[in-house]
Order: structure tokens, then sequence, then C-alpha cells
């Protein structure tokens, strides 16, 4: 082999060296943590509202269109959209998942039935929000209410 062919190659190994060394290759999983916003490859999204209204004036806190990956919770979502979006979220429970603050309002922050519950298409599901998987389309909120009677009011 010559010396110029070992330079060629060698350049081309250094060159491709340099390429993979500054390409970010990501799962789509490890994508869409970092995209939220970004509709799937399928198209699937949710609508996603927090809302805080009924204590804090301008209380919408997040309202807007994100993507929904296969074999997504409400809370995979949420959690994923909140973090992205520097909002905090704090939960308790393993499998049985309980929001218990999002953006510094907490339960019982309002009165001993204050907390925040969640509803698909307007109602409120009979299962948390850690078991609960969505459908491409769903429109999911997350509302503070001061009483609880059930459906949230």
């Amino acid at each position: 082999m010559k010396k110029r062919d070992i330079l060629f190659f060698g350049g081309c190994a250094a060159a491709a060296a340099a390429l993979l060394l500054t390409v970010d290759i990501q799962t789509p999983a490890e994508y869409y943590a970092a995209h939220p916003t970004a509709i799937t490859e399928d198209g699937a999204f949710i609508e996603l509202r927090v809302d805080s209204s009924a204590v804090a004036e301008g209380g919408v806190i997040l309202d807007g269109r994100y993507a929904l990956a296969e074999g997504d919770s409400v809370f995979d979502v949420v959690e994923r959209v909140l973090r992205a979006e520097g909002i905090s979220l704090d939960y308790s429970g393993g499998r049985n998942i309980y929001v218990d603050g999002i953006n510094g309002i907490y339960e019982l922050d309002y009165g001993a039935q204050s907390g925040w519950i969640y509803k698909v298409n307007g109602t409120a599901p009979d299962i948390n929000c850690g078991e609960y998987q969505p459908v491409s389309g769903d429109d999911i909120e997350f509302v503070y209410v001061t009483e609880y009677y059930g459906g949230g009011r």
C-alpha cells in the first residue's frame, strides 16, 4: 500500500470518527422525551391542559398538543411534557401514581378536599393516571379542584 493510500484512508477514518462524535443518535423514546411537542411518525397526539383556575387567577399553566408514543400512560405524557416545559411536578406511588402538586400548587393547599384530578375527554376515569392509556386525539386535562365529588369541580 502506498503512502498516499494510507493517508487517504486515515483521513477518511478520522472524518468518519469526527462525524460520529458530533451526531446525536437517539431512540424514538429519547427523541420525544426531549421534543414533547413533536408529533410521532404515526401522527399520534393528545391535547393536554393543566388548569389551576379554581385557585389562581390566569390559572391555565399549560395548554397544547403533544406527542403520544406507543404505550404511554397519561402520567408518562404529563411527566415528559412538564419536565420539558420546566414546570414542577410532584407525585407519589409506584404503579399507582398520585399527583401531589403541579407548579407549586399542592393537594390540601385550599381545603381538605382540594387537589389535582385528571379528566379524559371531560370525564374523570376510574383508574389512576399511571395506568390509563390514552388514544390519539384524546383531550386530557389536569384540574385543581377545591372540592371533590367524584368528577371534580
